[in-house]
């Protein structure tokens, strides 16, 4: 800022004499330091709402006693913080097992344990604060896909627990997609003896089922080879015959249904089909011309193609809800052991499932239910039983909520965060109706008819 005698255009500066040292003139010199100051205060209030107006122009006399004093910078404003008012340090608390129930249907009241409720079925309660050795917990999972592996997404991130992305993006919504490890499978059932089979555990359950059929008959069928206990997701590990007999128990399950209900198909889908254990027998066992087999796992889908025959159109999909498959073309749909981990995007599934199945077709479909609360129970001490181990790791108190009636809708137990396989998941059969029975009409809820898991078999929606 300059002075009206600053712009004076009719003001003369002294002549320098030669060989003088040269002399900024006095005025000039105020005026370099005003426009210091200026700059100075102006770049003391970033971050602040205005800079302090300069203080008023003063006369050149009173200027020249003052330019004798040192000239003080301005100091920078600091912002005052907020005084905080003083609270009792809240502990931090353990992520709680993850067991959530949806609204109740009917007029089922929540019980007094909350399994009934609306929110998580268990309230959860704050543990005690951590010793000195000890590091606090984590205030709770970051879903995948919110951070980059390894690094904090900002503040929304601080202090909690990051899950690393995986390798691929495509694993966030499907299994081992990358995976190209050669297989090593097992001898084909046709080159097995019959008495292997015969003398398995499995095989009494199957004998009401053959009607005419010899089991040596259906075994030479079968000539592609059994996919080892790892590719086939450690199921009867160890008994491959047992393996083999249970997917030829489904088959002929469905079947005998499908036969009931007067369907006569001409292309079936296994939606969730792993390494074939039920889609072998459609393509060993029956005339059917085209047998489609769906799985989130690459893996298992690779297996499929490199070892069953052609009229199989094995399809890597993912879990979000869609599938290459045209509407009204699909005249039986199965699905085993898929709705019982299916946590999100369920309703979806089932109109996409629906928009495939044919007029006159059906699905065959498995769930947890009460019967399978019930039959849990009664092995609740059962050390080898999969589905009480893998849920008492999500949730400690399973057992002794295992001892009261199960919740009235879907509870849903997750164990994980991130990827697409992520929950154990309970239907009530008051929800089947109430939410399922939107997209299908429910022919018959058939309690442990695939081993602990309850069939429901779904035919279209009349109008």
């Amino acid at each position: 800022m300059t002075s009206a005698s600053d712009t004076n255009p009719k003001r003369q500066h002294p002549i320098a004499q030669p060989g003088a040292a040269h002399q900024v003139p006095q005025a000039a010199g105020l005026n370099h330091n005003r426009k210091k100051e200026a700059i100075a205060q102006a770049s003391a209030v970033v971050g602040n709402r205005v800079a302090d107006p300069l203080p008023p122009v003063q006369p050149k006399a009173e200027r020249a006693v003052q330019s004798a004093k040192p000239v003080q910078q301005p100091q920078t404003p600091v912002a005052e913080t907020p005084t905080l008012q003083s609270k009792t340090p809240i502990a931090p608390k353990t992520p709680q097992p993850e067991r959530r129930t949806e609204k109740p249907f009917g007029n089922t009241a929540p019980t007094g344990s909350g399994h009934g409720s609306a929110a998580v079925s268990k309230p959860s309660q704050s543990p005690p604060a951590p010793t000195a050795n000890q590091k606090p917990p984590h205030a709770g999972p970051v879903r995948g896909g919110q951070g980059a592996a390894g690094m904090k997404n900002d503040a929304a991130n601080k202090g909690r627990r990051m899950i690393p992305r995986p390798e691929s993006w495509e694993d966030d919504i499907s299994r081992n997609t990358l995976d190209d490890t050669p297989f090593t499978s097992l001898p084909s059932p046709a080159s097995r003896a019959v008495a292997d089979f015969e003398n398995a555990s499995r095989y009494r359950r199957i004998v009401p089922l053959l009607g005419e059929s010899s089991i040596g008959h259906l075994l030479k069928k079968d000539a592609w080879p059994i996919p080892t206990a790892e590719d086939r997701e450690g199921y009867s590990a160890g008994f491959d015959e047992n393996y083999w007999l249970s997917g030829l128990e489904d088959y002929l399950k469905i079947m005998k249904i499908a036969k009931r209900h007067r369907v006569v198909p001409k292309t079936v889908l296994d939606f969730g089909c792993a390494t074939g254990r039920v889609v072998r027998h459609f393509a060993a066992q029956s005339e059917i011309p085209e047998v489609w087999a769906t799985d989130i796992n690459q893996r298992h889908i690779r297996w499929l193609y490199e070892h069953l025959p052609h009229n199989v159109k094995p399809v890597f999909n993912h879990c979000i809800p869609t599938l290459p498959v045209a509407d009204h073309s699909v005249d039986i749909v199965t699905a085993f052991s898929v709705f019982t981990h299916i946590d999100t995007f369920e309703t979806h599934w089932l109109a996409e499932l629906s928009r495939i199945m044919s007029a006159d077709g059906m699905c065959y479909f498995t769930v947890h239910n009460e019967d399978t609360w019930e039959a849990l129970r009664k092995e609740i001490d059962n050390e080898n039983n999969r589905l009480i181990k893998s849920i008492v790791k999500i949730d400690p108190d399973f057992k002794q909520v295992l001892m009261e009636p199960m919740p009235d809708q879907r509870t849903i137990y997750r164990f994980t965060q991130s990827g697409p396989y992520r929950a154990q998941v309970f239907h009530s059969n008051n929800y089947l109706r109430k939410v399922w029975g939107r997209f299908f009409d429910i022919e018959a809820i058939m309690p442990c008819h695939h081993v602990r898991q309850t069939v429901v078999v779904l035919r279209k929606k009349s109008r």
